[in-house]
């Protein structure tokens, strides 16, 4: 069985491995680092989510003959919903289970700028930081970095923001399982169970205490329930 991981805006996938301390080792985790990004910075940075979902599948077909499932975070549930959706139009197998987090689903109007067209770089850097919606460090002292990071930062909301997917569009063929912070403030009076509409499966939301990262200090519990809805 294979896990793969979709990161959040400006995030590494890398990120994700941490996962597998509360995680069988006959478990198979699996970031999915987009191009351009991180481990893959000498590669193009590409800024629109079909594109990248493409170039990922094209990468790691071979992984879609056995058994997996998908975990996607905030704008991972974006590129989850893609990746479905493209892998099913190719006629590759679906995964067994979706594990969808800190996001409501991609048709609902719910954005973090009125228009992302023309919001500035400053602008979303600057709601991101003071949302606490970044993982990053303490700013570094290498403007040459910083600028590198806000870019992927910037480039990563900006495609997330213009995805639209409807349930017409794309269907999971499995269960599903949502997560979310009680104190995101992206998801303030938001409906997670609407995801439901998304599946011919069953659809279960549990929430954690905590902000858009809740699962930072729920890992072992989040991972719990991972291995419930795997059967491992």
């Amino acid at each position: 069985m294979v896990l793969l991981f979709f990161s959040h805006a400006g995030g590494s996938a890398k990120s994700y491995v941490s996962f597998k301390r509360f995680l069988p080792k006959e478990l198979t985790v699996v970031p999915m680092e987009l191009s351009g990004r991180f481990s893959r910075m000498t590669e193009p940075l590409i800024d629109n989510v079909p594109d990248c979902v493409s170039e990922l599948i094209s990468q790691h077909k071979d992984i879609l003959s056995g058994d997996y499932a998908l975990f996607g975070h905030s704008m991972g549930t974006v590129l989850v919903t893609e990746f479905v959706r493209q892998a099913k139009e190719m006629g590759l197998p679906q995964p067994c289970h979706v594990f969808l987090s800190g996001k409501n689903p991609p048709d609902e109007e719910m954005h973090c700028f009125e228009t992302i067209l023309t919001a500035s770089d400053e602008e979303i850097v600057e709601y991101f930081t003071k949302n606490s919606l970044s993982m990053a460090s303490p700013v570094p002292q290498d403007n040459a970095l910083v600028k590198i990071l806000n870019k992927i930062l910037c480039t990563d909301v900006r495609m997330a923001e213009r995805y639209k997917a409807t349930p017409q569009d794309v269907t999971f063929d499995c269960d599903v399982t949502v997560f979310f912070g009680e104190s995101d403030p992206l998801l303030r009076d938001l409906d997670m169970s609407t995801w439901q509409r998304f599946t011919s499966g069953k659809c279960e939301v549990y929430s954690f205490p905590g902000d858009h990262f809740y699962y930072q200090q729920n890992k072992e519990a989040v991972c719990g329930i991972i291995k419930q809805k795997l059967h491992i």
